[in-house]
């Protein structure tokens, strides 16, 4: 739970500072392949945004979608969102507030009622998240049968070019912990959970079926696909 609660206020401490963090052509080329493989997958859908940041995602999301539920437990990310007039929401995004944007919750109460056709989950917001499990069980409660979840994280093989490529220009060091990587900015910091396919693939089984993954060819993410069983 500490831990959750440090990540939101390092989000929100670097809230004003994220779009330019991920705005270098390289990370933009990453966005737009899974933007492309989601929408070659997903469309005219009902699709959840799961960490959706500063909406960075949004414009595609809802240009190709019906409606989008937008999940971003950082106040000072989502607000970002909310108040940019470039996402081109067209009413389609329904932005999830305060306790609806806490998965951990969702088997107490569920955050809408609607269930969705897809999840997207990008820039490693899975490995933001030490409750794996839990996770893949409540997100499979908002999920349709046969729904998708798309996800791009950073596993295993990642962490020796961590740093350099994505956290440009913050202070890090390997944590204590075993594939726990502890990243500061100022006061705050952050625990990114880096994971290995296998734990992946054990950690969602009950719920949702590995369909695959792809490298990210130049990067440090994997690209995964699953589907609610």
């Amino acid at each position: 739970m500490k831990s959750n609660q440090s990540n939101i206020e390092y989000y929100n401490a670097i809230a004003t500072l994220y779009n330019r963090m991920l705005s270098n052509d390289s990370d933009k080329n990453i966005r737009k392949k899974v933007a492309d493989t989601f929408c070659a997958i997903v469309n005219h859908a009902v699709v959840l945004d799961f960490g959706g940041g500063t909406g960075l995602d949004l414009r595609w999301l809802s240009d190709n979608n019906q409606t989008v539920f937008f999940c971003e437990p950082s106040a000072g990310m989502r607000n970002i969102a909310v108040s940019d007039p470039s996402n081109g929401r067209d009413n389609k995004v329904i932005f999830l507030e305060d306790v609806a944007t806490d998965f951990r919750q969702w088997d107490v109460k569920l955050p809408f009622v609607e269930k969705v056709d897809a999840v997207l989950s990008n820039f490693a917001v899975l490995n933001c998240i030490q409750e794996i499990e839990l996770l893949f069980q409540n997100l499979s409660l908002v999920v349709k049968s046969r729904g998708y979840l798309i996800a791009l994280i950073l596993t295993k093989h990642s962490e020796k070019t961590l740093f350099g490529m994505f956290y440009r220009g913050l202070r890090s060091f390997i944590h204590a912990k075993p594939m726990s990587v502890k990243i500061f900015h100022q006061e705050h910091q952050q625990t990114v959970h880096i994971y290995s396919l296998k734990e992946i693939i054990k950690a969602s089984k009950a719920t949702f079926d590995f369909c695959g993954c792809e490298l990210i060819e130049s990067s440090v993410f994997t690209l995964i696909k699953l589907q609610r069983k």
